[in-house]
């Protein structure tokens, strides 16, 4: 499908804003990890000083961005998540807490997603309607997720590279998957080396930045060859550091430049197109996002 304004492919700079629960997280499993200071000081940084260099790059080349956030860091980090909706960029789950524990039953899975929407609508006023897994999610809790829970879109599979509604055996929901390209598309994965806990686990060393830019760009190519859609696995506290921060910068001229091919906007935005193409309709009636928020309080409740 030909996706706004005749663009062939459709994409979504997705930014995980882990911070240092990711960090925290593999420390746990470390003897004598409570005392790491460098992995959880790498995740703090990213949203201290990575996200607002990312914003500043955002908003140069008129960007809008879909961020995936921890519950944990919207309620630890209210006037970040404020800059971010001001931005005019898209706030969705990604987890309580990053530990990928969800519940050992569909029930207390269930549960957690709805605390963490909980979260979302005290500190910000919106709920999330997307959403990127940091690990297991059971096939029951996914397709309440997809119809009583009222999630639009996930954003987590990498397996396919155009938008598709999601199924679960006779299951058809109305919800849309969008692939990330956490692998081909991920500057974790590529550009991060960290000796204790280890990162990556079993990879020798980062790669040059010159072969991870190149490596997105062949992807962007063939997203407009073949029309796909996708979003990458980018994280502040790696894209915001200052020499992977000029990777991004010069991904984003990339996409300004070729707005004519690539319709670069929000997971929300392309899940709403997609439905509004095999619907009819949009799903929220022709509202901005920004209509859909209401005034954000620092003192974390919601205006009436």
């Amino acid at each position: 499908m030909l996706w706004k304004d005749g663009a062939r492919a459709a994409f979504a700079l997705g930014f995980d804003l882990d911070g240092a629960t990711i960090w925290r997280n593999k420390a746990e499993r470390l003897p004598g990890g409570e005392s790491f200071i460098k992995g959880p000081s790498i995740g703090e940084y990213g949203l201290k000083v990575g996200a607002l260099r990312v914003m500043e790059i955002l908003d140069e080349y008129d960007i809008k961005a879909t961020w995936f956030i921890p519950a944990e860091n919207i309620i630890r980090y209210p006037e970040l998540i404020e800059k971010i909706l001001d931005h005019g960029h898209e706030i969705t789950n990604h987890d309580y807490d990053h530990r990928g524990e969800f519940g050992s039953t569909p029930d207390e899975q269930i549960s957690t997603f709805e605390k963490c929407q909980d979260v979302f609508v005290k500190y910000t006023g919106l709920r999330a309607y997307g959403f990127r897994a940091t690990g297991s999610v059971m096939e029951e809790t996914r397709k309440w997720m997809y119809t009583d829970g009222g999630f639009l879109y996930e954003s987590s599979e990498h397996s396919g590279d155009k938008c598709c509604y999601m199924e679960f055996g006779d299951l058809k929901t109305r919800a849309v998957n969008i692939p990330c390209r956490d692998q081909m598309m991920d500057d974790y994965m590529q550009t991060v080396m960290n000796n204790y806990p280890q990162v990556l686990v079993n990879m020798p060393r980062i790669a040059p930045y010159k072969n991870a830019y190149r490596n997105w760009i062949r992807e962007l190519e063939a997203m407009v060859r073949y029309g796909g859609v996708g979003s990458p696995a980018f994280h502040p506290q790696i894209s915001g550091s200052p020499g992977r921060s000029m990777m991004l910068e010069k991904l984003c001229k990339y996409l300004a430049e070729h707005r004519s091919e690539i319709w670069t906007t929000t997971c929300l935005d392309i899940a709403r197109y997609f439905k509004e193409q095999m619907e009819g309709e949009d799903p929220f009636g022709g509202e901005s996002y920004a209509e859909l928020t209401v005034t954000f309080d620092q003192g974390g409740e919601k205006d009436a």
